[in-house]
Protein backbone atom coordinates (compact mmCIF):
# COMPACT_ATOMS: atom_id res chain seq x y z
CA UNK A 1 0.00 0.00 0.00
CA UNK A 2 3.00 2.50 1.01
CA UNK A 3 4.63 1.67 -2.48
CA UNK A 4 1.03 2.39 -4.20
CA UNK A 5 0.77 5.77 -2.28
CA UNK A 6 4.22 6.41 -3.40
CA UNK A 7 3.65 5.97 -6.84
CA UNK A 8 0.39 8.25 -7.08
CA UNK A 9 2.17 11.06 -5.05
CA UNK A 10 5.08 11.11 -8.14
CA UNK A 11 2.23 10.69 -10.68
CA UNK A 12 0.39 14.11 -9.45
CA UNK A 13 3.87 15.85 -8.46
CA UNK A 14 5.18 14.94 -12.03
CA UNK A 15 1.64 16.03 -13.51
CA UNK A 16 1.40 19.16 -11.57
CA UNK A 17 5.08 20.17 -13.23
CA UNK A 18 4.00 19.48 -16.63
CA UNK A 19 0.97 21.08 -16.50
CA UNK A 20 0.77 24.67 -18.07
CA UNK A 21 -2.27 26.04 -16.30
CA UNK A 22 -0.51 25.46 -12.78
CA UNK A 23 -0.15 27.91 -10.51
CA UNK A 24 2.04 28.12 -7.64
CA UNK A 25 2.31 30.06 -4.22
CA UNK A 26 5.64 30.13 -1.85
CA UNK A 27 5.58 30.50 1.70
CA UNK A 28 8.30 30.62 3.97
CA UNK A 29 7.58 29.57 7.62
CA UNK A 30 10.39 29.21 10.85
CA UNK A 31 9.22 25.71 12.59
CA UNK A 32 10.50 25.57 15.86
CA UNK A 33 10.05 21.56 16.47
CA UNK A 34 10.73 18.02 14.58
CA UNK A 35 7.48 17.37 12.85
CA UNK A 36 6.23 14.50 10.17
CA UNK A 37 5.03 16.09 6.60
CA UNK A 38 3.68 12.28 5.31
CA UNK A 39 5.73 10.00 6.02
CA UNK A 40 9.02 12.11 6.73
CA UNK A 41 10.07 13.10 9.93
CA UNK A 42 11.98 16.79 9.34
CA UNK A 43 14.02 18.67 11.71
CA UNK A 44 13.49 22.05 12.98
CA UNK A 45 14.77 24.98 11.07
CA UNK A 46 13.62 27.29 7.98
CA UNK A 47 11.06 25.88 5.28
CA UNK A 48 9.56 26.86 2.40
CA UNK A 49 6.16 25.50 1.24
CA UNK A 50 5.40 25.72 -2.31
CA UNK A 51 2.06 25.26 -2.87
CA UNK A 52 0.83 24.25 -7.07
CA UNK A 53 -2.68 24.09 -8.09
CA UNK A 54 -3.55 22.20 -11.21
CA UNK A 55 -6.80 20.30 -12.76
CA UNK A 56 -7.93 20.55 -9.43
CA UNK A 57 -4.92 18.75 -7.24
CA UNK A 58 -2.98 20.82 -4.59
CA UNK A 59 0.29 19.90 -4.34
CA UNK A 60 2.55 21.67 -1.23
CA UNK A 61 6.36 20.97 -1.33
CA UNK A 62 8.11 21.30 2.06
CA UNK A 63 11.52 21.67 1.35
CA UNK A 64 14.18 22.78 4.16
CA UNK A 65 15.48 26.43 3.29
CA UNK A 66 19.29 24.85 2.75
CA UNK A 67 17.41 22.74 0.49
CA UNK A 68 18.57 18.98 2.01
CA UNK A 69 15.11 17.91 3.20
CA UNK A 70 12.00 18.22 1.03
CA UNK A 71 8.77 15.89 0.48
CA UNK A 72 5.92 16.48 -1.56
CA UNK A 73 2.10 16.40 0.18
CA UNK A 74 -1.33 15.42 -1.78
CA UNK A 75 -3.72 17.91 -0.27
CA UNK A 76 -7.23 16.51 0.88
CA UNK A 77 -10.13 18.62 0.63
CA UNK A 78 -10.11 20.55 3.86
CA UNK A 79 -12.32 22.20 6.25
CA UNK A 80 -13.18 25.96 6.87
CA UNK A 81 -10.20 27.48 8.31
CA UNK A 82 -10.43 28.63 12.60
CA UNK A 83 -12.00 31.51 12.58
CA UNK A 84 -9.40 33.34 14.27
CA UNK A 85 -7.31 32.70 11.34
CA UNK A 86 -9.75 33.82 8.86
CA UNK A 87 -9.82 36.93 11.38
CA UNK A 88 -6.52 37.52 11.23
CA UNK A 89 -6.19 36.96 7.29
CA UNK A 90 -2.20 36.41 7.42
CA UNK A 91 -0.73 32.47 5.94
CA UNK A 92 -0.92 29.94 8.53
CA UNK A 93 0.14 26.24 8.85
CA UNK A 94 -1.21 23.92 11.34
CA UNK A 95 0.26 21.07 13.44
CA UNK A 96 -1.46 18.00 15.33
CA UNK A 97 0.73 17.21 18.07
CA UNK A 98 1.46 14.85 21.02
CA UNK A 99 3.57 15.35 22.99
CA UNK A 100 6.50 15.72 21.09
CA UNK A 101 5.12 14.09 17.77
CA UNK A 102 3.74 16.25 15.58
CA UNK A 103 2.64 16.23 12.03
CA UNK A 104 1.68 18.90 9.53
CA UNK A 105 -2.06 18.94 9.12
CA UNK A 106 -3.12 22.02 7.47
CA UNK A 107 -1.91 24.93 5.68
CA UNK A 108 -4.08 28.49 5.38
CA UNK A 109 -3.30 30.69 2.28
CA UNK A 110 -4.47 33.96 4.23
CA UNK A 111 -7.41 34.43 2.29
CA UNK A 112 -9.81 30.97 0.96
CA UNK A 113 -12.19 30.09 3.55
CA UNK A 114 -10.97 26.41 3.75
CA UNK A 115 -7.68 25.22 4.90
CA UNK A 116 -5.38 22.78 2.46
CA UNK A 117 -5.68 19.02 4.85
CA UNK A 118 -3.06 16.93 5.24
CA UNK A 119 -2.90 13.34 5.97
CA UNK A 120 -0.91 12.59 9.63
CA UNK A 121 0.11 10.14 11.63
CA UNK A 122 -2.87 8.00 13.12
CA UNK A 123 -2.55 8.36 16.95
CA UNK A 124 -4.31 5.55 19.57
CA UNK A 125 -7.24 7.01 21.26
CA UNK A 126 -6.01 7.91 24.46
CA UNK A 127 -3.56 9.77 22.95
CA UNK A 128 -5.79 11.62 20.43
CA UNK A 129 -7.93 12.89 23.22
CA UNK A 130 -4.76 14.94 24.08
CA UNK A 131 -3.57 15.95 20.92
CA UNK A 132 -3.27 19.81 20.66
CA UNK A 133 -3.20 22.45 17.73
CA UNK A 134 0.04 23.81 16.99
CA UNK A 135 -0.50 26.95 14.68
CA UNK A 136 3.11 28.67 12.75
CA UNK A 137 2.77 32.14 10.79
CA UNK A 138 3.96 32.40 7.39
CA UNK A 139 5.20 34.70 5.45
CA UNK A 140 4.71 35.33 1.85
CA UNK A 141 7.39 35.08 -0.43
CA UNK A 142 5.90 35.48 -4.16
Amino acid sequence: MKTLTTRFMIAVVALAAAAGSASAQTYKAEIPMAFHAGSKLMAPGSYELILTTTTGYNVVRVRSSDGKESVFLLSTAGSDAPKAWRADSTPKIGFECSGRNCSLSQLYDGSDIATYRFSTHKLPAAEAERAAIVTVALTRAD
